[in-house]
């Protein structure tokens, strides 16, 4: 029991931290945008071209760990078809779960990020 809450709390995290890596992405890309045409600013367009990949496919590598932890904790006991079939539906319960989960904390910590209460 202790072992499925550490993990369910540990998915939480990792959807936590691809919020936050998302959030980061989505700076990095907008000042990549902004300062790509501006001849002056050549080196920090190059930086946040490099962070905005850095924390786009940390949100990925974040979301994905998340999912496989998510799938370590559910079982379709009670349901028989095939194994192909069971282990399609855990996979995708799980991206469910997590897609709304990293949606939920991108949200709070914009809101948080913001200051707005």
């Amino acid at each position: 029991m202790v072992q499925k809450i550490f993990r369910a709390l540990l998915a939480l995290a990792l959807a936590a931290l691809a919020a936050n890596c998302f959030l980061k992405y989505l700076w990095w890309t907008a000042s990549y945008s902004a300062w790509s045409s501006i001849p002056k600013m050549a080196d920090q367009s190059k930086a946040a071209a490099s962070n905005a990949t850095f924390n786009g496919w940390s949100f990925f590598a974040l979301d994905i760990a998340a999912i496989l932890v998510l799938y370590t904790l559910i079982r379709l006991r009670d349901w028989t078809p095939s194994g192909l079939l069971k282990t399609g539906v855990r996979l995708a319960l799980c991206l469910v779960i997590t897609i709304a989960a990293t949606g939920a904390f991108a949200l709070a910590l914009s809101w948080i990020k913001q200051g707005i209460q």
